[in-house]
């Protein structure tokens, strides 16, 4: 195991800018996540770790040891790639001992070792190890791509590059399972790249968010849910991301269209006291955060049903309120009561309400703040 630090990381392609002066220190142990959208340097941060890219400016350090111009080979980590890259022309268990007759272990040692991983990776690989690639489903040849990368005697890390992406959804689920008790087992620093928030949710300790070239947040999974640090963070979280709102805020309150929601325990005093001035304010409340009725209440919110998408035990409600839209999700037995344009009224758990700055869609701190760990 190896803590890691990146210092001051900028990678170009070409003239354009990829990674902007990225620091990051990824404690010893840790299964780390670095999530964001398709495109945003990823994978490109992931290789300049193993240092499968060497053309960037900064520092990489393992255990506080400048591992910067050093091989891949010197650094003596494990990777598990996209596309698995299996040896078509090897069998599963040759693909799997690979590192280790490369180094010319014995075969005795080659052979209780690959009793070892296979039973960490899968009960069942035992009935495909002699099987070719091309005769392996996707899931199959995770596995063994898993298998390869773990063999290793003690790697100083594991990097997994987007290993789930090409499964499909009832596959991933279950090697989601199956890959975070594998990394409780090794007790190994582990960096998994992965494009899906829900992933990066399910299986990371903490999570690093990379756009526009820079880490917009860094924190476990509960922070950066309950406590996004901007409106991309709070959106790229979430079933279906977050429902923002535009208005104003007056005596406590936000107003928007002919409505108003409760805000007087949103914020510390001296912080309400400022949101006034703001000429506009968004509000963001998850999907799940809100509850309807048939019947109008107190300050209820009327909308008109848009559209029902069903994702049992769940299901989504698509609204519209006046000249926008806002989702609503809810169990899937609640939904059967409602139809399309059906009148539903709609009301905010206040404390799970954001408010954002729209000039830079910075949150605007709350006061539940205090009770994490930020």
């Amino acid at each position: 195991m190896s803590k890691i630090t990146l210092e001051n990381i900028t990678k170009y392609y070409g003239e354009n800018l990829i990674l902007d002066n990225i620091s990051l220190e990824i404690s010893d142990g840790e299964f780390f996540c670095i999530t964001g959208p398709s495109g945003c340097g990823k994978t490109t941060l992931l290789r300049i770790i193993a240092g499968l890219d060497n053309s960037h400016s900064g520092k990489v350090y393992f255990d506080d040891i400048d591992y910067t111009d050093l091989s891949p080979s010197e650094r003596n980590i494990s990777m598990v790639f996209q596309d698995f890259a299996l040896y078509p022309c090897m069998i599963a268990r040759d693909n799997i001992s690979f590192p280790l007759r490369l180094k010319k272990y014995p075969n005795e040692i080659i052979s209780r070792k690959l009793k070892s991983t296979v039973d960490m990776i899968d009960l069942e690989v035992e009935n495909y190890l002699d099987m070719f690639p091309k005769e392996l489903s996707a899931g199959h040849r995770q596995r063994v791509a898993t298998g390869r990368a773990i063999i290793k005697d003690k790697p100083r890390a594991i990097l997994m590059d987007e290993p789930l992406s090409n499964l499909d959804a009832r596959i991933r689920m279950n090697t989601k399972t199956y890959l975070k008790k594998l990394v409780i087992t090794l007790d190994t620093t582990t960096i998994y790249v992965t494009s899906d928030s829900s992933e990066a949710m399910a299986l990371a300790d903490r999570i690093a968010v990379l756009n526009n070239q820079k880490f917009e947040q860094v924190g476990t999974p509960f922070n950066i849910y309950y406590l996004p640090k901007n409106m991309f963070i709070a959106d790229f979280f979430g079933t279906m991301g977050i429902n923002f709102i535009k208005g104003t805020v007056k005596d406590n309150k936000f107003y928007f269209s002919n409505y108003r929601v409760d805000i007087n325990d949103y914020a510390d005093k001296a912080i309400m006291d400022k949101i006034p001035i703001e000429p506009e304010i968004i509000l963001g409340i998850r999907p799940e955060d809100i509850s309807f009725s048939t019947n109008p209440s107190d300050y209820s919110i009327k909308a008109k049903v848009d559209l029902i998408q069903m994702f049992p035990p769940k299901a989504n409600i698509r609204c519209r309120i006046e000249n926008f839209f806002i989702n609503v999700i809810c169990t899937s037995r609640d939904s059967e009561e409602i139809q399309k344009n059906r009148d539903i009224y709609l009301d905010f758990n206040k404390n799970k309400i954001f408010l954002f700055y729209p000039q830079n869609g910075e949150l605007i701190t709350p006061a539940r703040a205090a009770i994490f760990a930020i």
